[in-house]
């Protein structure tokens, strides 16, 4: 109970001597004595290349540059003049033969079968699916 007393008696004291009518002394204005600091340049410096790691003793690996890659521009393949003529039926699709006009010349071929760097990939009685330099392209009956 006393500390209660004397909590309350201290801020109600602050609070009448903030109201109270005395003077406080106004300083008087003095000269100021600040004086800015100098300012320096700021030294310029590099930094070493550092060839171990001095707590473990090991050598710094050095990070591989990233290779760019360039974008291979697809050149137009010009492929031989083809003609898809026909299917010879088979008894199974394994023996499918196929009637190929290449640039005139008349052929016989089955999947999978290269002639003249033309794959035959897949073919229906429909269409024919050849591979010629990296490109495919399907060909339908004529």
């Amino acid at each position: 109970m006393p500390i209660v007393v004397l909590i309350w008696g201290l801020v109600i004291y602050n609070i009448v001597d903030a109201f109270s009518s005395e003077d406080i002394a106004m300083l008087k204005n003095t000269p100021s004595t600040f004086k800015a600091p100098e300012v320096h340049e700021k030294e310029a410096f590099a930094l070493l290349p550092i060839p171990s790691d001095p707590f473990l003793g090991t050598m710094y690996h050095k990070l591989k540059a990233k290779k760019t890659t360039r974008k291979n521009i697809r050149q137009e393949i010009v492929w031989p003049s083809i003609k898809y003529e026909g299917f010879i039926s088979g008894t199974t699709k394994k023996t499918s033969v196929f009637m190929l006009n290449i640039n005139g010349q008349q052929h016989l071929v089955k999947k999978g079968d290269t002639l003249q760097n033309i794959k035959v990939i897949k073919g229906s009685q429909e269409n024919l699916r050849l591979k010629y330099k990296g490109q495919t392209k399907e060909f339908t009956i004529m």
